[in-house]
């Protein structure tokens, strides 16, 4: 354990000195879309205005109604608890800069630990390509609060501590919001009436403190345009995106109408692949379950997977967000990466490598869209990287029906306690 920590905390170093580097050379823009300030990039902008939304309440002002303080007039679409910070202004330096950089070095530890086991070294190379993806790239030059959520993900998973997880449930949900979809962890609780008993008692819990701040959440609904990804192309990651791009798309060619071709490209690569991958599939996802591979036993590479996956399907298929939130994708790893290998099965070796592909392409497309190369092919490039997204969340779903099939037999229907 202490090799393991000590290899992860100096891979942090590196990963965070890389990143740093790009970051601060300005190799990442534009590909990073820039918060620009004076002719220059604003560093850790989704983390600053949280802080000048703190400094706005101190002045009087409604930050879910405006928020002059922040340099773009970004209101506050977070929890209450967040306009609660202290010593702000004692402690500037630390909240707008020390700060930030300690959360994203966090996140790259935690990373690293999930990701880079020593046993699978020949992965390396391929979750290289994970780190500096774009996704968790913007997450970092951001420092937006999804990084945040990914580390309480991680301290669910790997402690087991009924403490720990009711107080990161409940911080994160009353920040915002989604996040409490974590109190999936108690379904890995060994008997059916803890696993009732924990749901019902945090879901009270987050109903009066939701409750106290109804008010305050209608306001942040109000504001949903900031934090939807809707009409940003590559950087929304959402089901309604590819189909809302597509429905949109005119395509036109000599003065004839040629959109019949757009509604032919959803059938033979959005909606026949995914039927034929669950078809030629089925009997392997559904061994995989059976033989044990992956299970409710509370091992830490299941409870991540698990909980990452619940937060992605629920996000995909209901929110239009920012890619960002694609970094979740990273918790299913550690479970891949490990049954892959004692499986042998190939439905997980695809899985495993489509994911990555999936990082690798987006980074790209992103790369020459933001950077204007072969600009004739940017609507392309859109309908190209939501329709890998699909595929990809389709795999998660499939593999996320056998976890709560599972569920319901191993522990919904006991018949004992």
């Amino acid at each position: 354990m202490i090799k393991k920590n000590i290899f992860s905390f100096s891979l942090s170093i590196v990963f965070a000195m890389i990143i740093g580097y790009l970051i601060y050379k300005q190799i990442v823009y534009p590909t990073v879309i820039p918060m620009v300030i004076k002719g220059g990039a604003s560093l850790f902008a989704d983390w600053t205005v949280i802080l000048n939304a703190n400094d706005c309440v101190q002045k009087g002002y409604d930050v879910f109604l405006e928020n002059p303080c922040d340099k773009w007039n970004r209101k506050h679409v977070y929890g209450e608890i967040l306009l609660h910070i202290p010593y702000i202004r004692s402690f500037a330096k630390f909240y707008y800069f020390y700060f930030p950089l300690i959360l994203n070095f966090i996140f790259l530890y935690v990373i690293s630990y999930s990701l880079f086991n020593l046993d699978y070294k020949k992965s390396f190379p391929f979750l290289l390509l994970l780190v500096f993806s774009l996704p968790v790239i913007l997450v970092i030059e951001r420092s937006n609060i999804d990084l945040i959520v990914f580390i309480f993900i991680f301290l669910i998973s790997k402690y087991n501590s009924k403490f720990l997880s009711y107080f990161l449930i409940i911080i994160s949900s009353i920040s915002k919001i989604y996040p409490i979809l974590l109190s999936v962890v108690f379904f890995f609780e060994n008997k059916k009436k803890d696993i009732l008993i924990n749901l019902i008692i945090i879901l009270i819990i987050l109903s009066v403190l939701f409750g106290l701040q109804f008010e305050s959440f209608v306001k942040i609904f109000n504001n949903k345009g900031q934090f939807s990804g809707f009409g940003y192309g590559l950087y929304e990651f959402s089901f309604l995106g590819l189909f809302k791009f597509i429905n949109n798309l005119d395509i036109n060619f000599n003065g004839s109408n040629f959109n019949w071709v757009k509604y032919l490209y959803i059938l033979l690569f959005v909606i026949l692949p995914v039927i034929l991958l669950n078809i030629l599939n089925n009997s392997k996802i559904n061994l995989l379950f059976d033989n044990g591979n992956f299970n409710l036993d509370g091992k830490f590479e299941n409870k991540i997977y698990f909980i990452s996956s619940t937060i992605i399907v629920f996000c995909y298929f209901t929110f239009s967000n920012f890619i960002y939130r694609e970094i979740f994708f990273l918790g299913l790893v550690p479970a891949l990466l490990i049954y892959k290998n004692t499986s042998k099965s190939n439905i997980l070796n695809f899985y495993f490598y489509f994911l990555i592909t999936k990082f690798i392409l987006t980074t790209i497309f992103i790369y020459f869209y933001q950077n204007n190369i072969f600009p004739m092919i940017k609507p392309l490039l859109i309908v190209f990287k939501h329709t890998i997204d699909f595929f990809l969340v389709s795999i998660v779903l499939r593999f996320y029906y056998n976890f709560l099939i599972l569920f319901a037999r191993k522990k919904l229907l006991q018949i004992t306690y």
